[in-house]
């Protein structure tokens, strides 16, 4: 029994979905692949953007990946999903 809960435990960690939030600059962006690399005070992050990331302009208005540059400073909320960080929303500071 208790290597079948072990188990479980497992796969239940393995599949959990971790929010989180990061501010700081994008040091790079790939627009092929739609990633970006923000560095905040806990070191560099790559974040993956998604066709449903929410972006958003100083003043509201609503962005693409596109708007995103490096040297840009961002807020960033995100999930981390298979061990990879996905942004649900980026704002563009």
């Amino acid at each position: 029994m208790i290597g079948r809960f072990c188990a479980a435990c497992l796969l239940v960690a393995a599949l959990t979905v971790f929010p989180l939030a990061l501010t700081g600059r994008v040091m790079s962006v790939d627009y092929t692949n739609s990633v970006i690399v923000v560095r905040t005070t806990a070191g560099d992050r790559t974040v993956q953007v998604t066709p449903s990331t929410d972006v958003d302009k100083p003043d509201g208005g609503y962005a693409t990946i596109a708007d995103v540059h490096r040297g840009t400073f961002v807020d960033v909320g995100a999930s981390v999903v298979h061990g990879r960080i996905i942004a649900q929303y980026i704002r563009i500071r």
